[in-house]
């Protein structure tokens, strides 16, 4: 302890008598040190961090799979209620899924009148939640209470609400007297009966900001909602997420296996070939468990922030070399009296450990100034409301984990940093050292190829960082201009639907067709359509079809993707017609059989034939009062396929439409109740005005008419943020990989430069221009950047494969940004040898000449 104490003084007498050396390397190896450690810190607080639950480690998520293996993450209610009331293992099972609402602008008092509510509305994201949720799950509740068992057993008979206790502060100004108030959600009122914890927020990470019974399930999502009407009793209306909590003593096997049992019992009662054969059990301390789904997800950024640091090691190990050879007369002298080598090698390890010590201390306060700056930043870039935004409740303060691996990377930093010079500088030749020959025309032979390859190494892997980088801008500039074949600005849905206690289908489709009119008539308007699906919010859904005269096997039926629109809907996103012609207002008033297809569905059904008046069968409710699982294809009803449209994405903007047909939305489809919710008005201008004019008019029409509006831009736009975040963590990422390896290979000539200042003097005192000094320096750098591209190219081959799965429309060695970033690359390390050599041709040679 005495002599590393010994070592330690010294180490800090020698770094305090170099404040340039020092500094820099203290900010080499922060930044590459806070870039982990924020990383860490991030990914510690989805997938390490116990969520604020009582006992987490005892809550267990459910997922199924079925007989082919895939993965369902779903449960329907029928489920829940069996693996809950069957398993002996778990000390309680819980459902819930996500909704939306539409909020009124306030409290109201019993005596307040419900239908005067208007104007200030605000969408908010909440969750039904079984019976037992906050019990099993064990919430503290600040006012109130949670919910009860008894409010789970009759649909839609107990109109209760629990509210978030951020919610409650944000929205109520923290009202002690909000218990027992009604709130109107979606045209409903709801009684306040308690406010969550502080630290309750469920297990998602974006908190919801409400809890309701799962009973009221048909009252907020309404007959537009998935399996409206069937979750209650039909076995595959999966809607449910199941969470529940282990028994004491009862390990997740054991309980995955018994779940598994009644899964398979289950199945066996079933002819569903979907039916789940297995349930697996996952942690759910966290927000997410990672798995090998993820695993694709999060090792790309793992290598990117870890060779960051590499790199920041290796630039430190040039400027530890480069200062061990102006340190060898020193170290000869110790050996030369008796120090040993391991001594030696010690004492250089306790410097670079030094260093990194203090690099790593100014990383974390990189790392933690970092994120609170940037992570309001992001969330306010995400196509969300602010208030939403703010709801996301990812803890990000540092903790003991956080601290311990900023140490750990501190500590491996100094020494992958130092042992290389550290060996390399413990064995000089002593002779020449000890008359301080080393000096002369730099260090050996040896060290100059160290020092070389990590100038290499550093290149290498920053080309590799940014060629992954230019291929996600690449990516990101394909995904922004993609041709989605739908004329988007100035677009927006309004999805209507009826509240009412009762279903009134038909009185329903009215109220639709009144509200439609009274939009079309609204100054401003281009176009308007229905729909049964809003696009770019998802693939549209798909129904068996038939073919006259093509065969079709029971195992694998025919199928395409289908939408259900108004003879308006082409010319309101401005899809083009290739072919025929669309179907007419009176084609659809009189239920004529007839659809228009796309180019895609063209060439995958009819490859060799013209598809125009070609006929296909089509098995889509209510068109078919039969069971869909019974109906035989030679009895689907036949339709003409009169039009052939252009293709388009019109359900995820990455993913073309293989096929698609678009079905006129006649008067069966519209009676039914379930179908042409959708709204689509193009406006002349912005539409923000049609909007709330939209309001007024559903207002005017029926008080228990509810909308809900969002532009089709903000869909576009949500499908776009993935790739806009990818592309900027790795622009980052590739960014200060740059920054790194310029400063890296600065240093390094800079170094050289200086160690042959005497050299350069003799040459322009023998009379060497100026122009072939800098030359020889920059051939020097040229070679060692050439070798770096061409294994940097190397790496980034191996990069790419890593990003193939997330490149849309763009190949995995995209010429632009390979050589783009390579020549980027190449620039800017000839301009860090530029410099250097072009400030060392300006010394006087008579100074050069005495230099020592």
């Amino acid at each position: 302890m005495n002599t590393l104490l010994q070592d330690l003084r010294y180490a800090v007498r020698l770094l305090r008598k170099r404040p340039g050396f020092t500094l820099v390397a203290v900010i080499t190896l922060a930044l590459g040190i806070g870039a982990n450690t924020a990383l860490f810190t991030v990914f510690e607080a989805f997938a390490l961090k116990p969520l604020p639950l009582k006992d987490p480690q005892s809550i267990v998520r459910l997922s199924g799979r079925n007989r082919d293996g895939a993965t369902q993450p779903l449960f329907s209610y029928t489920d829940y209620l069996d693996y809950r009331d069957r398993n002996n293992a778990l000390a309680g099972l819980a459902a819930w899924n996500k909704i939306a609402v539409t909020l009124g602008e306030r409290p109201l008092g019993a005596g307040d009148d419900l239908s005067a509510l208007s104007g200030d509305y605000e969408y908010i994201f909440g969750q039904l939640v079984s019976g037992n949720y906050f019990s099993v799950l064990g919430a503290e509740m600040t006012l109130g209470r949670g919910l009860l068992p008894e409010e789970e057993r009759t649909p839609g008979a107990v109109p209760v609400v629990v509210l978030s206790h951020g919610f409650w502060q944000r929205r109520f100004d923290s009202d002690p007297e909000i218990i027992g108030k009604s709130l109107k959600l979606d045209g409903q009122p709801f009684t306040v009966v308690g406010v969550a914890g502080r630290a309750f927020i469920g297990t998602e990470a974006d908190a919801p900001q409400f809890w309701m019974p799962l009973m009221m399930r048909d009252q907020v999502i309404g007959e537009g909602g998935w399996n409206y009407k069937r979750w209650l009793t039909e076995r595959d209306a999966d809607a449910f997420t199941l969470v529940g909590r282990l028994k004491p003593g009862i390990s997740r096997r054991q309980a995955e296996a018994e779940i598994s049992v009644i899964a398979k019992q289950l199945a066996e009662a079933s002819t569903d070939r979907n039916r789940k054969t297995h349930v697996a059990l996952s942690r759910a301390a966290t927000f997410v468990e990672i798995n090998a789904e993820l695993m694709p997800l999060v090792v790309p950024l793992l290598v990117a922030v870890g060779l960051v640091l590499l790199i920041a090691c290796a630039n430190v190990a040039n400027l530890l070399l480069a200062r061990a050879a102006t340190r060898q007369k020193e170290i000869a002298v110790r050996l030369a009296i008796g120090a040993s080598r391991r001594r030696i090698i010690r004492q250089l390890l306790t410097e670079s450990v030094l260093l990194s010590a203090l690099g790593g201390a100014l990383g974390l306060l990189l790392a933690v100034w970092t994120l609170s700056a940037l992570y309001p930043v992001v969330m306010s870039q995400l196509p969300i409301p602010h208030h939403l935004a703010e709801s996301f409740a990812l803890n990000l303060e540092p903790d003991l984990r956080v601290f311990g691996f900023a140490l750990l990377a501190s500590l491996v930093s100094g020494m992958a940093a130092g042992l290389a010079p550290a060996l390399q500088a413990s064995r000089p030749n002593l002779t020449s050292a000890l008359k301080d020959e080393g000096s002369t025309f730099g260090a050996h032979l040896s060290q100059s190829r160290l020092r070389n390859g990590l100038v290499v190494l550093q290149l290498a892997v920053c080309l590799a960082l940014l060629i992954g980088a230019g291929l996600l801008v690449r990516n990101l500039q394909k995904v922004e201009t993609i041709d989605t074949g739908l004329e988007t600005a100035n677009v927006f849905a309004v999805i209507a639907s009826f509240e009412t206690s009762v279903p009134e289908p038909q009185r329903e489709a009215e109220l639709r067709r009144q509200l439609a009119a009274r939009l079309r008539n609204l100054p401003g308007v281009q176009a308007i359509a229905q729909a049964e699906r809003q696009p770019l919010t998802g693939m549209p859904p798909s129904a068996p079809i038939a073919l006259p005269g093509q065969a079709q096997t029971d195992d694998r039926p025919l199928r395409a993707s289908f939408n259900i629109v108004s003879p308006e809907y082409f010319e309101t996103l401005g899809i083009r017609l290739t072919r025929g012609r669309s179907f007419s207002e009176q084609e659809a008033k009189s239920n004529a059989p007839v659809v228009v297809i796309s180019e895609a569905t063209a060439r995958r059904f009819w490859p060799n034939a013209e598809a125009l008046g070609q006929r296909i069968g089509l098995n889509i409710s209510p068109l078919n009062k039969a069971d869909h699982s019974e109906q035989s294809p030679a009895n689907f009803p036949q339709f003409e396929i009169i039009g052939v449209t252009r293709d388009t994405r019109s359900g995820w903007v990455w993913q073309k439409d293989e096929t698609l047909i678009y079905v006129p939305l006649t008067a069966t489809f519209q009676e039914s109740g379930h179908v042409g919710q959708s709204l689509l008005l193009r406006a002349a201008g912005d539409p923000q005005r049609l909007m709330q004019a939209a309001r007024g008019e559903a207002e005017a029409i029926d008080a228990n008419l509810r909308l809900r509006l969002r532009r089709v831009d903000d869909s576009l736009a949500y499908q776009m943020a993935p790739f806009r975040a990818l592309a900027w963590l790795a622009g980052a990422m590739g960014m200060l990989a740059l920054l790194l390896a310029s400063i890296g290979l600065y240093g390094v000539m800079s170094f050289v430069v200086n160690q042959r200042t005497r050299e350069i003097g003799i040459r322009m005192a023998l009379g060497a221009p100026q122009a072939a000094v800098v030359r020889m320096f920059l051939l020097q750098g040229l070679r060692l950047t050439a070798v770096g591209t061409a294994l940097g190219i190397a790496g980034g081959i191996g990069i790419s494969r890593l990003l193939a799965s997330v490149l849309i429309d763009l190949s995995p060695f995209d010429p632009l940004a390979f050589g783009g970033v390579s020549i980027f690359l190449m620039s800017v390390a000839l301009l860090a040898v530029f410099i250097p050599a072009r400030r060392a041709t300006r010394v006087d040679p008579m100074l050069a000449l005495r230099h020592e």
